[in-house]
């Protein structure tokens, strides 16, 4: 069984890159190690020593203990970056509704499309330019805050959350040009 007229195979790849993009990001955005480290502490008696994770608003030690971070502790840039991960968010989830609105408006034979095609990939351009200010923020104002203020902390590094993050920033933006090349090489 084909594709439906007016559905090319790279419209498909586009919208699973946009859909596995926002899961990406939204997993980035929620977890809490956008910087992680370990950490260890001794005296006459004792030693401890476990990992650390910080994420864009909360604190973990070990796995388990998560505390919110307080608001007097997140400085200017941990405060943008939070804001342009949501802003990343919602563009991509934006980009994912509008191909998704293309595909049930293709199978209902509705004409019209042309500014779809022109808002999905400016949807996931928007998207990666919020990731970047957000990954940026965070590793060129909060990460080095981070590490210059942990007394006893072997390492802190860059966390997988802001890896998460910046890879579905990309996938995003890179479905949504997809979408835009299937468009213009499909017949309206």
């Amino acid at each position: 069984m084909g594709l439906p007229s007016g559905f090319t195979v790279l419209h498909c790849v586009g919208t699973i890159l946009l859909s596995i993009g926002v899961l990406l990001h939204i997993v980035g955005l929620a977890t809490p190690s956008w910087s992680s480290g370990s950490f260890s502490a001794s005296s006459q008696t004792t030693y401890v020593s476990g990992t650390i994770m910080y994420g864009l608003w909360k604190f973990c030690i070990g796995t388990d203990a998560c505390v919110e971070l307080p608001s007097q502790r997140l400085t200017d840039e941990w405060r943008a970056a939070g804001a342009f991960a949501i802003l990343g968010m919602l563009a991509g989830l934006g980009a994912l509704g509008l191909a998704c609105m293309y595909f049930v408006m293709r199978v209902l034979a509705k004409p019209d499309m042309n500014i779809l095609k022109l808002i999905i990939p400016a949807a996931g351009i928007v998207a990666l330019l919020c990731v970047v200010i957000s990954t940026s923020c965070y590793g060129g104002g909060v990460h080095p805050k981070i590490n210059m203020n942990t007394a006893g902390f072997t390492s802190v590094g860059i966390g997988y959350s802001l890896i998460l993050s910046a890879i579905g920033g990309i996938l995003i933006c890179v479905g949504g040009v997809l979408f835009y090349v299937a468009g213009t090489r499909s017949p309206q």
